[in-house]
């Protein structure tokens, strides 16, 4: 598979109850000339076996020995032979023109390095509610799309398409956040400092979640507040690395982070989890006013009311 076009890469931590419909969609595909490889993460169930079962010489097994989603997604980089990249988990879903059309935006779009697209997410147990998401930084300045990926998560994770020779080892993933949720976060915005980004009005990634495992805590503000700030440090310090400064647009989405712990923290009613987000989201806020020609109305209202209290009256 020397000329493959598309190397599909999947990694499996105990999704066996998933695994196989997540590589029947891929077999489903209008577009064929793809590899996918599945890289088990020490999996203690019978996920590997699934995969085994599956007689496509596209279709290979690796094992990782090293723990985590990001290193196993690293091992299949050093394996693929692709021109793109497609990042695939092992409870999600492709519909069955997903390459062909992202393919074809990349075709149409030859400079550019990601190919990002809608996708639809459902819950496990209820996969008929499904709801439909954009890609952030659709229509707008790659500017904007670099402010917000600072802070969060610009796509799901199978909602782009990846030029492979872009993904030098300094951008893999990096493996040191695989202690948080999130891990996507990073690995995004590493990649979007550099990359011209074009969009497809593709809408067949599936992300399917609260799966058994999911490892996303979205109801534990203490575990979300550790992740997302961890994630944060470490956009920042590939920054620092890279003299890279600040834009006001990044202090007002970190700062929008924040807001969105304090209001997690609330409806949890943990008081410690709400003063740390104030005390973060204050200091974005005064970041951003350091640095920003022309500050926004809506961050003076924050300032000039203080932001517990303007984020208190939103919240009624």
């Amino acid at each position: 598979m020397e000329n493959t076009k598309i190397s599909i890469i999947t990694p499996l931590y105990n999704k066996a109850e998933y695994i196989s419909e997540t590589i029947l969609s891929v077999l489903a595909q209008t577009y064929q000339d793809w590899e996918m490889l599945v890289i088990d993460n020490n999996s203690t169930d019978s996920g590997p076996d699934r995969v085994r079962e599956f007689k496509d010489p596209r279709v290979a097994l690796l094992q990782c020995p090293k723990q985590g989603p990001s290193a196993a997604r690293n091992l299949g980089l050093g394996r693929a032979k692709g021109e793109w990249v497609q990042f695939l988990d092992a409870d999600d879903l492709l519909e069955p023109d997903h390459l062909e059309k992202q393919l074809k935006a990349a075709k149409e779009n030859p400079s550019a390095d990601i190919i990002a697209c809608y996708w639809k997410q459902f819950e496990a147990k209820e996969p008929s509610r499904v709801t439909l998401y954009s890609p952030s930084g659709m229509g707008k300045p790659i500017s904007a799309l670099r402010d917000y990926a600072i802070a969060f998560a610009p796509w799901h994770i199978n909602a782009a398409l990846v030029k492979r020779p872009i993904l030098a080892p300094e951008y893999y993933w990096p493996e040191e956040t695989d202690k948080y949720f999130g891990e996507d976060i990073p690995f995004w915005f590493r990649l979007i400092t550099k990359c011209a980004v074009a969009y497809s009005d593709n809408k067949g990634a599936l992300y399917r979640y609260h799966v058994p495992g999911y490892r996303n805590p979205d109801r534990n503000p203490e575990k979300w507040f550790a992740s997302l700030t961890g994630l944060v440090n470490s956009n920042l310090d590939f920054m620092k690395k890279r003299s890279m400064k600040l834009t006001a647009g990044q202090c007002e989405n970190l700062m929008r982070l924040y807001s969105s712990i304090y209001f997690s923290a609330c409806r949890g009613k943990n008081a410690d989890i709400q003063l740390k987000s104030i005390k973060e989201g204050g200091r974005w806020l005064k970041e951003y006013f350091r640095i920003a020609e022309k500050p926004k109305f809506s961050m003076w209202c924050r300032r000039i009311l203080g932001l517990k209290l303007f984020l208190d009256i939103k919240r009624r």
